[in-house]
């Protein structure tokens, strides 16, 4: 039996939870189950009772009563539950029976003793390594870390295979605690980000992210040290296309005025077109910078109303029409003193628009 089965919950539940339409628990099968159990030691069922009344249990999806809820499905015994028996010595097997069956129907049987240590545990070890790709394990296992603590005897170099059954999910969650886990930025997204910068090379993009931390987290980007490895199934080809070093980028003039013909009003407007999802326009072409104020903050580049040439714009609109005046003769002909309208001149001026 192996993944998650879905199993009738624990009795401490309600009727109105099983049969009600408010959620479905679901609970690990029983060998995952029993496998993390028997990863905390306990020594008795006055033990387990303990760990279930402190919560400890909370979010694990084990429930707090095995002896009911697994009683069709591999129950044996509280000593089986807990790991505190021994088990008995295995029937000796010719060497050609020994690989009849398949490794995740016995390897975690009660009845063998495995060479390998428990799944939880083996894996908390390994989490230590502090390693995030499968790549670097197989350096781990293959010596080709010698400063490191090579990896314990009875850890499999395979754990893929050999847990398959017992808790093994993926390579991240053998590596890496969930809390440690990282969510980097979208590939496209990092790889404009990461173009923009004008990186030489594949050697200087460690430097890259040491020296610009700052800049980085201000344009709130999460970039892996190891691209190659976190996007290789999202996007990676090379690192020259990674850095954009075989584009032949516009310059910065002839790009601003292609810019203008596009009539963007704002820089909202801009990363729309970035994206392309601007239907009514070309879409932006692999040779203009989607950060163009990173990209040519040292040749040219203002401000985004120059950029996009909202800037021209608003100057036409603020700036006030041309106005002429007249001059026009006052009827008093500047007999009166205090004439109305040309106030004894004589005469008075009138302003057209």
């Amino acid at each position: 039996m192996t993944g998650n089965n879905k199993y009738h919950p624990d009795p401490s539940f309600s009727q109105l939870d099983l049969w009600g339409n408010k959620h479905e628990v679901q609970l690990e099968d029983f060998k995952v189950a029993r496998e993390y159990v028997r990863s905390l030691k306990l020594k008795s069922q006055t033990d387990w009772d303990k760990v279930v009344k402190s919560g400890k249990l909370k979010g694990i999806h084990i429930p707090a009563h095995p002896d009911r809820v697994y009683k069709n499905h591999g129950w044996k015994n509280w000593d089986d539950w807990l790991g505190t028996e021994d088990p008995p010595e295995p029937e000796k097997q010719s060497s050609s029976n020994v690989f009849a069956a398949p490794a995740g129907e016995n390897l975690w049987s009660s009845t063998v003793k495995s060479k390998w240590m428990n799944f939880f545990e083996a894996r908390q070890v390994v989490r230590e390594y502090g390693f995030e790709y499968q790549e670097e394990w197989e350096l781990l296992i293959n010596g080709k870390f010698p400063e490191r603590e090579p990896l314990p005897d009875h850890i499999p170099g395979n754990p893929d295979q050999v847990y398959s059954h017992v808790g093994w999910k993926d390579w991240k969650d053998w590596l890496m605690h969930t809390d440690k886990q990282i969510s980097y930025t979208e590939f496209y997204k990092s790889r404009d980000f990461v173009r923009s910068n004008r990186i030489a090379d594949k050697g200087s993009w460690r430097n890259f992210l040491k020296v610009n931390t700052r800049l980085i987290i201000d344009y709130q980007m999460v970039l892996p040290e190891r691209p190659h490895l976190e996007y290789r199934d999202s996007g990676w080809k090379s690192w020259e296309d990674w850095l954009g070093n075989e584009i032949s980028y516009r310059d910065f003039k002839s790009t601003k005025k292609y810019i203008h013909s596009l009539k963007l009003k704002n820089r909202q407007e801009w990363q729309a077109f970035c994206q392309g999802q601007i239907t009514h326009i070309p879409k932006r072409t692999a040779n203009i910078f989607a950060y163009p104020e990173i990209a040519y903050r040292d040749e040219g580049w203002k401000d985004w109303n120059d950029w996009l040439g909202t800037a021209r714009t608003e100057e036409v609109a603020s700036t006030p029409p041309e106005t002429h005046e007249i001059i026009i003769d006052c009827k008093c002909k500047g007999r009166i003193e205090h004439c109305p309208d040309c106030d004894g001149k004589g005469y008075y001026t009138v302003r057209l628009s």
